[in-house]
């Protein structure tokens, strides 16, 4: 079973704009001048005040986004509805997983959800990135494949002064993967339909290349490399989607070689509660294609009626 990656207040923000130099724009803006950063977190500034510290993330719920979704498996468009759960938690440093106490790191969890039907039977894709609420660093990264042929994990975690990736994929010539690389773990393409709603407000035009691990979404092996792609703000519009009528600024995410367009993310303006700046539509070259459904807060772990 063969299945390719898919690459896969206001005011306060437009302080936090001025992140790259301008830029003769095309129509997908991805040529000009480059503002460049490999850093582990984005690099553009973190300011306060903004839907990253919001006290609706203190309310003991969490964030549940539904899409409907599109992915494309053995060539034709599969339709379903996908989940994203987003909520803020501790994590411990020594287990990385969820502290038991007030101590440890304070991340956001964003958890995709996805089953994918098929002829014969449904692919189940768990995506999961701990992005740190300081800095929008990835603290951890987990993504899970399960269809009827066999299952694959992926796994990548901050370790002192580096990180390390541990992987298990059924594929002949892959099988199990370990080590440790120095530095801090990169951000990926996974976390962007989270950490890209911090991105400034105000800089339609304007570019930001950016070195971005790809997408883990995958029953066979992906490399742990990174790859230097474009972010670049093409503009605020008014869209529709199952959800609404809303505001979105959309990001494109291209290619620096042949200026390729890879993915379009669509996030709301509005970055007050409800909407804290969620993702409304994201859409790859691979026609993955997500538009939001519904946006609830609730607790999704706990039993019964809600």
């Amino acid at each position: 079973m063969y299945l390719r990656p898919s690459l896969s207040p206001p005011s306060l923000r437009v302080a936090a704009s001025i992140v790259a130099l301008w830029i003769a724009g095309t129509a997908l803006g991805c040529v000009g001048d480059k503002w460049t950063s490999t850093e582990a977190s984005p690099p553009w500034p973190i300011v306060e005040g903004t839907w990253r510290d919001d006290p609706t993330w203190y309310d003991g719920f969490a964030e549940v986004a539904v899409y409907d979704a599109t992915r494309v498996i053995y060539g034709e468009p599969r339709h379903y509805r996908a989940t994203a759960y987003t909520n803020k938690q501790r994590m411990d440093p020594a287990t990385t997983t969820k502290a038991e106490g007030s101590d440890g790191v304070e991340v956001f969890k964003h958890h995709w959800s996805e089953r994918v039907p098929t002829e014969r039977y449904d692919y189940d894709f768990s995506t999961a990135v701990f992005t740190r609420t300081a800095d929008l660093s990835t603290f951890k990264w987990t993504c899970a494949t399960q269809e009827d042929c066999g299952a694959s994990f992926k796994q990548a975690w901050s370790d002192g002064d580096g990180w390390r990736l541990f992987e298990s994929t059924y594929f002949p010539g892959e099988g199990m993967t370990q080590g440790r690389r120095p530095g801090p773990l990169p951000l990926s393409v996974d976390a962007l339909t989270l950490v890209l709603r911090d991105f400034p407000v105000d800089t339609q035009g304007r570019t930001v290349r950016i070195a971005l691990l790809p997408s883990q979404r995958d029953t066979h092996r992906v490399p742990w490399t990174t790859v230097e792609l474009e972010l670049v703000d093409s503009g605020i519009a008014t869209i529709e989607v199952p959800y609404g009528t809303l505001e979105a600024r959309r990001i494109d995410l291209c290619e620096t070689g042949a200026k390729t367009l890879v993915a379009s993310y669509w996030f709301a303006i509005d970055d007050s509660a409800p909407l804290l700046g969620a993702l409304l539509r994201f859409e790859d070259r691979d026609g993955r294609r997500y538009e939001l459904v519904s946006l609830e807060r609730y607790p999704y772990w706990a039993r019964g009626p809600r």
